[in-house]
């Protein structure tokens, strides 16, 4: 919840770490920088000076974001930064972590080069759907910044909006339900081994992919697009790192975000999500076995996932763990080390890949004109080294893949599934996997 601490001569905005977000500071590390980021090409060339005064704009009304990371006795916090926010011009290891010394302390960080725009942010901060609205909002106000007419249209926050409250909540906390539901068993699946890169940056691949022609094949299978994306993702990688291959753990899991504003409501702009796993054993794999055939256990096991009692079992754990008197009184230096033990066990360890998928951007029809693309990336890490970023813009979904490693035989394995199957693909690269 919102919280004001007074100080002598004046008062400091600062806010409890939300439930999801406290397990970031403590493991995050170079090798996993916890961060995920959006970006857009523009019409026209970016201007620094115009894209920097849009971000002051907008963080007038997002206070959660104009924030440092502070150390307490026995949490982080985050605490109001008065500092001067900065935009730097993108590097080609872009989606690395913060420098947070040179970015004046902010959960966040703006790029831009030509005419894109970029904004990153660290996990702890926000999650997927608060950190697409902040941009959403920084696009909006640029725009008008340099002198366009915009109309919010009530898909994105009026500029001129003050923040609530309810923006600042811990929704975990708002909306846990105590359960006595029986906590379901996760085994450990298949990780990838690929080549490591030998120079600092990740390999990335965006597929812009017809939204119409795939909803024709998850239609065709009976499923969601999320679940047809996450069955072809498993099937890649069982294609390109396990068949044929004499492996004993052929089990793929792949983790899903699921936005919990859409299942309980409320409208925090900090972490509200929660997961469903795919995981399928390819030691049982039959040669009749396909995409649809998974995509249609993919859509059960995220429908026994997402069921009300299930997610209700997992937010009220949480908080349970949270509120627990003997790790609430625990220094911070102690707390630290118990919780990178236990993500090490519990933490990304217990998933092969991971796909979010934001959904369908529904954007101001005053700022489209001026809006080609729209992509969401995710850093991978040493532990999950390939990861998915989905999101829908102008009739296109993009797929951005990236990964910790030089291989790319699980991209072309999943674009040229679906380019084999009727749908239009435009692929795009940073071509790591080529650098000196």
């Amino acid at each position: 919840m919102l919280s004001v601490k007074k100080k002598v001569g004046r008062k400091t905005a600062w806010y409890q770490l939300d439930n999801a977000a406290k397990i970031y500071p403590p493991t995050a590390s170079e090798k996993r920088a916890h961060v995920f980021c959006f970006s857009a090409i523009i019409s026209e060339e970016v201007d620094p000076f115009s894209l920097r005064e849009a971000v002051v704009k907008t963080l007038a009304h997002y206070p959660t974001f104009k924030t440092k990371l502070m150390r307490g006795h026995f949490w982080y916090y985050l605490e109001q930064n008065d500092k001067p926010v900065k935009v730097f011009k993108e590097e080609a290891d872009y989606l690395n972590s913060i420098d947070y010394k040179e970015n004046n302390d902010y959960l966040f960080q703006v790029l831009y080069i030509r005419n894109k725009i970029t904004v990153k942010f660290f996990h702890a901060l926000t999650d997927g759907t608060g950190g697409f609205n902040f941009f959403k909002s920084l696009l909006a106000t640029y725009f008008v910044v340099i002198g366009k007419s915009v109309d919010t249209e009530g898909l994105i926050k009026p500029i001129d909006e003050p923040a609530t409250a309810i923006e600042g909540e811990d929704s975990f906390i708002a909306y846990r339900n105590q359960s006595n539901e029986k906590k379901k068993k996760i085994f450990k699946p298949y990780h990838i081994i690929g080549k490591p890169f030998d120079y600092d940056g990740c390999g990335m691949i965006t597929a812009k992919i017809d939204m119409k022609q795939l909803k024709l094949l998850s239609k065709s299978a009976g499923v969601t697009v999320t679940a047809y994306l996450a069955a072809l993702y498993s099937f890649s990688v069982f294609n390109s790192f396990l068949k044929d291959r004499r492996i004993n753990n052929k089990l793929v899991s792949v983790l899903i975000p699921c936005n919990l504003r859409k299942k309980y409501g409320g409208e925090t702009q900090r972490n509200f999500t929660m997961f469903a796993r795919f995981s399928y054993d390819y030691n049982n794999y039959e040669s009749d076995m396909t995409v649809d055939k998974l995509a249609e256990i993919c859509q059960q096991q995220m429908s026994e996932d997402l069921k009300t009692s299930n997610l209700d079992k997992m937010i009220d754990d949480n908080v349970k763990t949270e509120k627990n008197f003997l790790i609430k009184i625990t220094p911070l230096p102690v707390k630290n080390l118990i919780m990178r033990l236990a993500y090490s066990k519990v933490g990304e360890v217990l998933q092969t890949v991971n796909l979010s998928n934001i959904g369908l951007t529904e954007l101001p029809e005053s700022i489209t004109p001026y809006i080609k693309d729209v992509t969401f990336a995710i850093a991978p890490t040493f532990s999950c080294n390939h990861q998915v970023g989905v999101i829908g813009y102008n009739d296109n979904l993009y797929v951005t893949f990236t990964r910790a490693y030089v291989e790319t035989e699980l991209e072309k394995f999943f674009i040229r599934y679906l380019t084999s199957n009727g749908v239009h693909v435009e692929v795009s690269s940073n071509y790591w996997e080529s650098q000196p």
